[in-house]
């Protein structure tokens, strides 16, 4: 037996043909091979190991996973486990995949990324971190900031009257804005933010007794 240029077992020149080096010269053939699940995977390569072509880092194993998302269904065997083609893993929580980067952390790169429910994360060099997501039309050079404070304003008996500032006005715009009721009810009921801009918002009241309310903010801007 000899072996071609794409690392196939063939027969050497001259040699007579034989039934089992045509099963062999078949056999080293590295196409991607069909499987249900990571069971039927585990055995294919046990199924290998006693052959002339046992899986090895030299000869990984394709296949195709039918219980894997649809779009990574195609592994490749990487350091005795299987990891998608995509290099998106997947897991079902956060310590499944905790789990599988502690047992597998060679296989990584900082970057790497995975898929927990529909969360996406990146591996850092030691943990699995989720990003900061941000509105889509944020410019990935933009930074994002917090800002957060108490004001305390009169508003009339319909609630109007407290419009906020932020101590420094936004580059851009202002992405989120989360108020609470600094006086715990005790000067009326939050009904909302309204206006919101790169220098500031208008909270709303419910209608009562006109005088001052107490307001807690946060906000997220770039």
């Amino acid at each position: 037996m000899a072996t071609d240029v794409k690392k196939h077992s063939t027969i050497a020149a001259g040699e007579a043909p034989k039934r089992d080096a045509l099963a062999k010269a078949l056999l080293s053939i590295s196409d991607v091979v069909p499987t249900a699940n990571a069971t039927e995977q585990a055995q294919i390569v046990d199924a290998l190991a006693g052959g002339d072509f046992p899986v090895s880092a030299a000869r990984p194993l394709a296949t195709t996973r039918g219980d894997a998302r649809p779009l990574h269904q195609i592994e490749v065997s990487r350091g005795g486990v299987f990891v998608p083609t995509s290099g998106v893993l997947s897991f079902a929580t956060k310590t499944a995949a905790d789990n599988w980067a502690s047992a597998n952390g060679s296989l990584l790169s900082p970057g790497d990324q995975c898929v927990i429910g529909a969360g996406q994360y990146l591996w850092d060099g030691t943990a699995w971190r989720r990003p900061v997501e941000v509105e889509p039309g944020v410019s990935p050079t933009s930074f994002v900031f917090m800002q957060m404070g108490t004001s305390v304003m009169n508003v009339d008996g319909n609630g109007n009257g407290m419009n906020i500032g932020f101590y420094r006005p936004f580059p851009n715009g202002v992405l989120s804005t989360v108020v609470t009721d600094g006086d715990a009810g005790g000067g009326g009921a939050l009904r909302g933010v309204i206006n919101p801009t790169k220098n500031g918002f208008t909270a709303l009241w419910a209608a009562g007794a006109a005088g001052l309310r107490r307001a807690n903010w946060v906000a997220v801007g770039f």
